[in-house]
């Protein structure tokens, strides 16, 4: 007699299955994959800019600075990106981005093997790459529903971010040892080519047809719709409030990665490559356990008590100067930063109707583009005025205000 056949009650499911319960759709199989060798690519690209911004200048306001002048073209085109990606096919948009992202990726080797970087090129290919990442972005999450439905729409945002914090485990690793060995143009040839992943699983990917959208008027009346639809739903607005400061606040310490492995901790690149790598693996525990979420029943409570755990790490952070212990602290940062973040996007795309997804994750995007630059030019400026683990830990008062902050007006039911 099988199990439940007495009762009648069904099997239980096991953890595993139930948090990778996605991937038994095959073209999320496909997407997923092509993610991941995807990604690798693409935290290469970020450690090694970092790095080279950093060996070229030597200044911290000038890690903030690229970092800025690449988030506010998504911050601008991020409305617009939501709109064609209500109105155009998710899937042409994004084969489209990536050739652009695979193009602007080799410029960046070539100037580099060529000994021919400039800080001003850095800058240009940033924006380059943030334009296209504007346009690009809110057809990528709202492109998942179209692959697994929405009944596996949660489990499905959470394990994107999984795989994308996953990455950050092997890429900035692998950054760390070609910029030591071989140089940074190496790893910005290797993302170029990376692209070709997600490419190939975009194009081969067989999926149902759906039904065209009508999205007709013009782009601001298409984008006014998709903010009235936010600021009519409370528990959207309250995420989006709370992932903007917690964002500008608290994720910049990323940023400020090279400063500390260099001055902090006395590392070099292969030492900053771990330090990423641990930010990387303590994120990859926090998406998963998004995954294996079956329902969030207070979803204040648990999105406050992640940034306080957030709190606390990146405190302990900004007082070690011990590279051990820095690596330690560094997993729970990552785990509930990336939890706290795959649980925003999970309940905003919980609480959005198919009709107006594109245009929502727009705003969603144009709220985290927003907290990118802002984010940055705080850190890189307060932390050539006070120092790295003064900045930090003003950061992390910031966050800690947020979050009471939240305890009193984010409603208790986050979903409609």
């Amino acid at each position: 007699m099988q199990p439940g056949e007495a009762t009648g009650t069904p099997p239980r499911t096991t953890w595993s299955a139930h948090t990778f319960s996605s991937l038994r759709h095959p073209a999320y199989r496909a997407y997923f994959a092509g993610q991941f060798f995807s990604l690798i690519g693409t935290w290469m690209q970020m450690a090694a800019q970092s790095w080279l911004v950093y060996d070229l200048t030597g200044s911290k306001a000038m890690l903030g600075l690229v970092s800025l002048v690449g988030s506010i073209p998504t911050l601008l085109l991020s409305t617009w990106g939501g709109i064609l990606a209500d109105r155009y096919p998710r899937r042409t948009i994004l084969l489209v981005c990536q050739v652009l992202l695979a193009l602007q990726a080799i410029a960046l080797a070539l100037l580099v093997l060529t000994e021919g970087i400039h800080i001003a090129h850095l800058m240009i290919l940033a924006a380059v790459l943030g334009t296209v990442s504007g346009i690009e972005m809110p057809a990528r999450q709202a492109f998942v529903v179209e692959m697994v439905g929405r009944k596996d729409l949660m489990n499905a945002i959470a394990l994107n971010s999984s795989v994308f914090h996953a990455s950050r485990i092997l890429g900035p690793a692998v950054a760390g040892l070609l910029i030591g060995s071989i140089g940074a143009g190496w790893c910005f040839l290797v993302n170029g080519l990376s692209y070709g992943a997600i490419f190939a699983a975009l194009l081969t990917m067989r999926l149902d047809a759906s039904p065209p959208r009508h999205v007709e008027g013009s782009a601001l009346h298409l984008a006014a719709e998709g903010f009235r639809v936010v600021l009519r739903t409370p528990g959207i607005v309250a995420m989006l409030g709370l992932l903007l400061f917690v964002g500008v606040f608290g994720w910049s310490y990323v940023i400020l990665m090279p400063a500390i492995a260099r001055d902090d901790l006395g590392v070099g690149p292969e030492g900053y490559g771990l330090l990423m790598s641990a930010v990387g693996l303590g994120s990859v525990a926090g998406a998963l356990s998004v995954a294996s979420l079956r329902e969030v029943r207070d979803g204040r409570a648990l999105v406050v008590g992640l940034v306080l755990v957030f709190v606390a790490s990146v405190t302990a952070l900004s007082f070690t100067t011990n590279y051990a212990l820095a690596l330690l602290v560094l997993l729970p940062a990552g785990f509930s930063l990336t939890a706290f973040f795959s649980l925003t996007n999970t309940l905003i795309q919980a609480s959005t109707s198919d009709e107006f997804r594109g245009r929502v994750m727009g705003v969603y995007t144009l709220v985290f583009a927003a907290m990118m630059p802002l984010g940055s030019l705080q850190a890189g400026a307060l932390a050539s005025a006070l120092g790295t683990p003064t900045t930090i830990r003003l950061g992390a008062v910031a966050c800690t205000l947020s979050a009471m902050a939240a305890l009193k007006w984010m409603p208790r039911n986050l979903q409609r």
